[in-house]
């Protein structure tokens, strides 16, 4: 069975000029009604038909089953930090690392965001069979899993504002609730866990005085 919104293995059955298609069969002889087309430019060199392609599956821009080799950003049920690309009159567009930006409708949104803003979000699949993101990300988690999400996710969003700011933060571990809020938007027992798992990465130095990126 193939699965919208997930990596997985498929096999090569047959060639078209748009590209190679692929089928959860091994066996290339087998007709399979269920099949997806990895397209041309993707297909790699001397693939003989049967071999296993690792792809991830979506829809493209006329809402057709596409497979793809490389990896998105997120992935069905997984909670990412992503970046809102533009708004629009059904919700906002987010990049998720595929042509295709994702949607992430004002009904699935906890808050307006704006183009450029940082959104935690989750991928789901929705009543039409489309993939799509909401703001809600807590569904379907255990509060340890929540929380620990959440970690990540201000993490990689101090990451993102250090890199902003040409790799470093004039301030440290020592910065006052006040300074960290008004910098960073952040409190500050979740700016010093941010920190401190991506000190743990060696990503980041931090000292009393300034926090720099591992260059």
């Amino acid at each position: 069975m193939i699965e919208l919104g997930k990596k997985q293995t498929l096999y090569y059955h047959r060639k078209t000029e748009h590209g190679i298609y692929l089928a959860d069969e091994k066996d290339p002889d087998k007709k399979c009604t269920d099949e997806v087309l990895l397209p041309a430019n993707q297909v790699p060199e001397k693939i003989n038909r049967g071999a296993a392609i690792d792809v991830f599956v979506y829809r493209d821009s006329k809402d057709r089953l596409i497979a793809t080799v490389r990896t998105p950003k997120i992935m069905l049920g997984q909670v990412r930090l992503l970046r809102v690309v533009s708004t629009g009159g059904i919700g906002a567009f987010v990049d998720w690392g595929l042509e295709k930006d994702l949607l992430l409708p004002f009904s699935e949104q906890t808050k307006p965001v704006s183009a450029g803003e940082l959104v935690l979000v989750k991928l789901y699949v929705d009543k039409s069979s489309r993939l799509c993101l909401t703001m809600y990300t807590d569904k379907g988690l255990s509060s340890e899993e929540k929380a620990l999400v959440r970690m990540e996710a201000d993490a990689e969003y101090l990451m993102d504002m250090i890199d902003s700011r040409g790799g470093e933060l004039p301030f440290g571990d020592k910065a006052s609730p006040e300074v960290i809020k008004k910098e960073l938007g952040m409190s500050k027992n979740a700016f010093k866990r941010a920190a401190g798992i991506l000190y743990k990465q060696r990503r980041i130095t931090v000292d009393d005085k300034v926090i720099r990126r591992v260059q």
